[in-house]
């Protein structure tokens, strides 16, 4: 199977997430591993496992490993593999506004190698 993608999916390793899931009737807040990450969406694997009928709006919140920033995006439910993976598609952002925590990622990604020149 090919990808589809522009842009390669990250896969960062130790970096983690809060989410927070609302809908009409709750508001639910959890921490996550993020699985990889893309322009157009972000997979994670929970901590604690959600209902699989769980549908709304979702805030992500990470913290960018080399700046230290805090960085938020919106997103809806896309995928949900089991009770605890996800895989969230981005809503309502600005162009533009996921490059800096793309970049930082890349440092982060398996499957970067750095080869140092000095």
């Amino acid at each position: 199977m090919t990808e589809k993608r522009n842009h390669p999916r990250l896969q960062p390793k130790g970096l983690q997430a809060g989410l927070r899931f609302y809908s009409a009737e709750q508001e639910i807040a959890l921490d996550a591993d993020i699985l990889d990450i893309s322009y157009s969406g972000i997979r994670v694997r929970l901590k604690q496992p959600i209902a699989a009928e769980i549908i709304g709006h979702i805030k992500i919140t990470m913290t960018l490993p080399e700046s230290g920033t805090s960085f938020s995006v919106h997103g809806i439910l896309k995928h949900q593999q089991n009770d605890s993976e996800c895989g969230v598609h981005y809503v309502d952002h600005i162009d533009g506004s996921i490059d800096d925590v793309m970049f930082e990622c890349i440092e982060l990604d398996n499957s970067t190698v750095f080869i140092k020149t000095h």
